[in-house]
């Protein structure tokens, strides 16, 4: 088979149209350019004219390779520069500018991750389980019958709720299963148990994981551990226990001790005012937060296999308390419990959110 010739190219004509066009300056953002040389729109329209020009003449000699095209095209400078954001495609996709591509890509969603769940998470309860309580295979559930296991629970923040007094917290809170009485205060029951194979202890810590206007001065917590229940509440101001009504107040006081069947120390929680006959009036004392940040702890020890405990954890605006003023309106408290091994080292029992936010933290300093 014989192989075509090509056609007299007037390669000459080309480049003599081309070198000799001058006129208004391109438009477009990216600059056409030839030999790093930024053209005019005539010598563009003018390279483009001949490249169609050359392109037909070697289809109609039977030459329809590319390459053979733009090498043809090049040695009569008929042809474009070629952009430099396009140089990097190849590289971008292939070999190590691929990885690259895919680790920023990466970093952007786990950034955009965590300000999302930082966002998200704020103000809710949260339960979470240690990296060693979930090795020794203890799970949470809001049923006692461990229908839905997890390692960790979550509970929808109780919105727009008003001042509210210990005394009308129902006597049933302690009763109901998963989150209840959201439109007054929150509520929330749940369960652990320990689904492993040896005998242990653990740790458990309630904690204040972020806030706004100063909202944990006038939130009081009550805690009930397998059903044996102790009520919390900040320290006035100059560091003295809270108490409603204050000591020395006695002029007034609650008709009622709420919740005394469940206490722990009734001795201690509630105090006798005064008493004519049959009428009372008697003054109710929150134990002390631990600290700024946490606001109680306990422990359970020889938990056995298959064993489990119940907790129930009810926040409210205390209505009485001095601190519950106009200022708090619109903030909020988020609140978390955690379990961990006794023993276990404490920042391995760090919570979800707060992970999140140190990891945060540490980007934006």
């Amino acid at each position: 088979m014989d192989t075509p010739k090509k056609p007299p190219v007037e390669g000459k004509s080309f480049a003599a149209n081309v070198n000799a066009t001058s006129g208004k300056s391109q438009k477009r953002i990216f600059k056409r350019k030839r030999a790093g040389i930024v053209l005019t729109r005539e010598e563009v329209a003018a390279i483009k004219i001949g490249r169609k020009k050359l392109r037909k003449e070697l289809k109609a000699a039977g030459i329809k390779s590319k390459k053979e095209f733009e090498l043809t095209a090049a040695s009569l400078m008929l042809y474009f520069d070629k952009p430099k954001f396009l140089a990097l495609i190849p590289w971008l996709f292939g070999g190590k500018g691929l990885w690259l591509l895919l680790g920023a890509a990466a970093a952007l969603l786990t950034v955009l991750l965590a300000m999302s769940m930082v966002t998200e998470l704020r103000g809710h309860f949260t339960i979470n389980l240690s990296d060693g309580m979930f090795r020794e295979g203890f799970t949470l559930s809001e049923t006692a019958r461990f229908e839905n296991p997890t390692m960790r629970l979550f509970a929808e923040p109780a919105v727009d709720v008003p001042a509210f007094s210990i005394g009308d917290i129902k006597e049933d809170v302690n009763s109901i299963d998963g989150r209840h009485n959201e439109d007054q205060y929150f509520a929330y029951t749940y369960y652990i148990r320990n689904e492993g194979e040896s005998t242990v202890d653990y740790s458990w810590q309630l904690r204040l994981n972020s806030e706004t206007q100063e909202l944990s001065e006038a939130v009081w917590v009550m805690v009930f551990e397998d059903d044996v229940m102790r009520f919390y509440a900040k320290p006035r101001e100059d560091g003295s226990q809270e108490a409603l009504p204050y000591f020395g107040e006695d002029n007034r006081g609650y008709v009622k001790q709420p919740l005394i069947q469940y206490a722990a120390q009734p001795e201690d929680q509630y105090d006798l005012v005064w008493q004519n006959g049959e009428h009372a009036r008697y003054r109710l004392i929150p134990l002390n937060f631990e600290s700024d940040e946490i606001v109680t702890s306990g422990i359970q020890t020889s938990v056995e296999p298959m064993e489990y405990h119940k907790y129930t954890v009810v926040i409210w605006l205390e209505g009485d308390d001095p601190d519950c003023t106009n200022e708090k309106i619109g903030g909020y408290a988020g609140i978390e419990m955690q379990f961990q091994l006794v023993g276990e080292e404490e920042n391995s029992s760090n919570s979800f959110e707060r992970k999140w936010k140190e990891f945060w933290e540490g980007l934006a300093s």
